[in-house]
């Protein structure tokens, strides 16, 4: 009897399963977040790892910018 190999399925690479402990690591710790954050964005915006990128990056300039306000208005 002939066995055929078969390969084992690949991950699709552009999308996040929160499933995977490993996957959710990797990206946790690639974009410096929380659990909680990765679970909050995700929930915003879904599991594209571009549009969750591009979101991390979003907030971080959010923030940025409400320190450089916040810095102003006490200089005054």
């Amino acid at each position: 009897m002939i066995m055929l190999s078969s390969r084992p399925p690949r991950p699709i690479r552009t999308t996040l399963d929160l499933a995977s402990a490993e996957q959710v690591k990797s990206v946790r710790r690639r974009l410096r977040i929380s659990n909680a954050d990765l679970v909050r964005i995700v929930d915003k915006i879904g599991n594209s790892l571009a549009a969750i990128e591009k979101e991390v990056e979003l907030e971080r300039l959010a923030a940025q910018q409400c320190r450089a306000q916040d810095g102003q208005t006490s200089l005054e």
